[in-house]
């Protein structure tokens, strides 16, 4: 068997899965907002994700916060600029897999500046759907600090508080669709 053989191609269930981003607010409460479309796929071995090649793409359009007000002002130049910017994009540079642990090193670019990152993921299981797809879930959590990609933008209020944190939580429920 050669080594094409011994690969499978998923793609992302963009409607069982969620990107979701949450920021301090006046430093105390998280403001919690999602991504709405974005697309990837991993390519592994079909014995299991170590050494998977990962792509994903975030359209920063799609951010949705449930106030409208506040998600223009997140696709304006002060955050996001999607007009200018309208992708997120993440590429794994490896991928190692411990039982259902799995390291994901890779390039986040964001407002085309690149930055090395490593997320920490778990393997939830894999199945057969309702019409015989098979599917594999994963569940990632990781914090990214968004001056790394020129999102700088913040407000003083009290003389001494920031309105916004640099840390971002970001939380992430993918579910995969293979498609060979």
């Amino acid at each position: 068997m050669n080594t094409l053989d011994k690969q499978a191609t998923w793609a992302i269930d963009p409607i069982h899965s969620t990107i979701r981003f949450d920021a301090k607010y006046l430093l105390i409460t998280s403001v919690s907002g999602w991504f709405r479309e974005f697309e990837g796929t991993l390519v592994s071995g079909c014995d299991g994700f170590e050494n998977s090649a990962i792509q994903l793409t975030i359209y920063a359009h799609s951010l949705t916060t449930g106030n409208e007000e506040r998600d223009n002002h997140l696709r304006s130049p002060d955050f996001f600029d999607a007009k200018q910017y309208p992708v997120i994009q993440f590429r794994s540079t490896s991928v190692t897999m411990q039982e259902k642990n799995i390291t994901v090193n890779g390039i986040l670019t964001v407002k085309n500046i690149e930055h090395p990152y490593t997320f920490n993921a778990t393997f939830l299981g894999m199945c057969a759907d309702p019409m015989g797809n098979t599917k594999a879930a994963f569940e990632m959590d990781t914090v990214l600090n968004r001056k790394d990609f020129n999102i700088t933008w913040n407000q003083l209020f009290d003389k001494n508080g920031l309105l916004l944190s640099d840390e971002v939580k970001v939380h992430c429920d993918l579910q995969l669709l293979k498609l060979s």
